[in-house]
């Protein structure tokens, strides 16, 4: 069977952050299961090796819950507007 490892911690970031914005991720703790979540998808999905150094992958993406805090912020009336979904008066 051939193992993929394609996804590299800037794509797993950038899908967590999503990911993150998308369900109002607030906390360290809710990071930290997210990070559990995308992991194990990726895992079943068979996109990351499970023989890779999964614990080291977690820790460095735990790890960035201060980089997505900082980064994260309120959406501001543009985003929201640019939101085809988004009701308009």
């Amino acid at each position: 069977m051939i193992k993929l490892d394609t996804l590299n911690r800037g794509e797993l970031f950038n899908e967590l952050s999503e990911l993150a914005r998308a369900q109002g991720t607030k906390s360290k703790s809710e990071w930290r299961e997210l990070v559990d979540e995308v992991l194990d998808s990726h895992l079943e999905d068979a996109e990351l090796d499970p023989d890779g150094d999964l614990e080291g992958l977690e820790t460095v993406l735990t790890d960035m819950w201060e980089t997505y805090e900082a980064t994260a912020g309120e959406e501001t009336k543009s985003q929201i507007d640019e939101d085809p979904e988004a009701p308009h008066a």
